[in-house]
């Protein structure tokens, strides 16, 4: 590798909540020539909705913690929709989707605690990492995720 530079972009909810504005980060990183680290956080309003599910899971609140999962699924369904414009890009992203949500619909069958809450809480920036990659590779934008989990 050479001695360039290196450049770390950090990206908030707000930043990344509508898919308006991640087409924004995309434009954003990819001024340049300087090999560039992004760090996304959840799209807005997920984090609350995840330590939402979290609460009433700890409440032993199951009905509600679905409710809460479910109104949380059908927003990343519409954030994809506007987001991705190829059928391809549409179908990786709704399946990262299920993915992270059946795991959220299988919490609610085992027994809460600490541990599980943290996993909830992760959910909100491995969904945004990963449903940014997928459009980040439909515009042809060379990039590797690297997800967080994978090295701390």
């Amino acid at each position: 590798m050479g001695s360039g530079n290196l450049k770390v972009m950090k990206f908030g909810g707000t930043s990344v909540g509508k898919p308006d504005r991640m087409h924004s980060v995309a434009q954003l990183i990819t001024k340049g020539n300087e090999p560039t680290i992004v760090v996304l956080s959840a799209l807005s309003g997920t984090t609350n909705a995840l330590v939402a599910i979290g609460d009433a899971l700890a409440s032993g609140d199951r009905n509600l913690a679905k409710l809460h999962i479910e109104k949380l699924e059908a927003h990343y369904h519409d954030f994809v929709k506007e987001l991705v414009k190829t059928d391809a890009a549409y179908q990786k992203a709704k399946a990262i989707i299920a993915e992270h949500f059946e795991f959220l619909t299988i919490i609610l069958k085992i027994s809460f605690s600490d541990a599980l809450n943290k996993d909830i809480l992760a959910q909100g920036e491995l969904l945004s990492t990963k449903l940014f990659s997928v459009y980040l590779e439909e515009r042809g934008i060379n990039h590797a995720l690297l997800p967080a989990l994978e090295f701390m």
